[in-house]
């Protein structure tokens, strides 16, 4: 289409309409379909802000993504104008439509992760942008109740056959000793990931950034003291050298060796300690259990022992007293009835 303005003596205008055409410079100015980017849902960006500014362990980062983004598609609504209702209306949702992989409703579980995804994040969105949102709009949408687990605690047995299995190593022997010797205090892999050799004073553990976001201090026993000053050793005659800011846990993977040991890391070098112990889908959380179960059992005061594992919920807590309860149970009985307890 070209208009001509004679009154003036301007040259004609040529109209392109922009949805049609653009013009690549880069080949002699050839025409192409023009790429129209789709806009960013501006909501996302505070869930990858909420990611990013939270210490959380990678897969439940993972499962939080996964969540909020689910929750994103269900609704269109900003986050100013979500109230309480829309969150059972959501958890509804969950339980009636979302299907498995197998075409199976949802667990409780399941939509416990959902609904645990959500608090968190608009607990945070109205600590960081109170502007936006000054009341919490989840306050009210409740948990499904579901049994709580039992402890994943190894067994003495299982111990020993841990730490048997650490004499088979190579390389990752000084190592992976260490590892289980601090995962055995009640560490998260999270936590053990952050630590550097400044952490350790000799005595005790200082863990700055918990999953908590509390300092906690972890007081080791005489022979793990013993193993991670041997492993500390160990690297200074490797050639290594050490200050307060190396990381306290090292990589011998060829791509990443001296490199700060990872997470996955972690979960690698327990998952093969297991193989070689005999014991099936070792993973580094059940030391945390097992220490957080011992502590109970040997009489610990359940506020203390909270403090020691860094759980802030006493409800979280409650599988280890559980365990602890029973045990003390049978006890109890066999004093009664004049026996000594059976030993398995």
């Amino acid at each position: 289409m070209e208009k001509r303005v004679e009154s003036v003596g301007l040259p004609a205008i040529k109209l392109i309409p922009i949805e049609d055409v653009a013009v690549n410079s880069g080949t002699g100015g050839s025409k192409r379909p023009a790429k129209i980017a789709q806009p960013t849902d501006i909501r996302l960006v505070k869930v990858l802000e909420f990611l990013r500014s939270t210490n959380l362990a990678p897969n439940t980062r993972k499962l939080y993504e996964r969540e909020l983004k689910r929750f994103l598609a269900w609704t269109e609504l900003h986050y100013h104008e979500l109230r309480p209702r829309h969150f059972g209306q959501y958890k509804e949702y969950l339980m009636q439509e979302v299907r498995t992989d197998g075409n199976k409703p949802l667990s409780k579980s399941s939509i416990n992760a959902g609904i645990a995804a959500l608090k968190s994040f608009f607990k945070w969105m109205c600590l960081a942008y109170p502007d936006i949102i000054a009341t919490n709009p989840t306050l009210s949408i409740k948990l499904e109740k579901v049994p709580l687990p039992p402890a994943q605690s190894l067994t003495p047995e299982q111990m020993e056959r841990v730490l048997s299995a650490l004499e088979l190593l190579g390389e990752t022997k000084q190592r992976d000793t260490a590892l289980v010797h601090i995962l055995s205090h009640g560490l998260r892999a999270g936590e053990i990931v952050q630590l550097n050799v400044g952490s350790f004073d000799g005595k005790l553990l200082f863990l700055p950034d918990t999953k908590t976001n509390e300092p906690r201090l972890v007081p080791l026993r005489q022979s793990s003291r013993q193993v991670l000053t041997e492993y500390l050793q160990w690297r200074l005659e490797q050639g290594e050298e050490l200050n307060s800011l190396s990381p306290l846990m090292i990589s011998h993977h060829a791509s990443y060796k001296g490199d700060r040991l990872s997470y996955h890391g972690i979960y690698f070098a327990i998952e093969k300690i297991g193989e070689l112990a005999g014991i099936e889908d070792l993973h580094p959380h059940q030391f945390r259990h097992t220490y957080a179960t011992d502590l109970l059992l040997l009489g610990v005061d359940p506020t203390h022992a909270r403090k020691l594992t860094g759980h802030t919920s006493e409800k979280a807590f409650r599988c280890y007293t559980l365990r602890s309860e029973q045990e003390a149970a049978i006890a109890a009985y066999y004093r009664a009835i004049g026996e000594e307890q059976q030993q398995e």
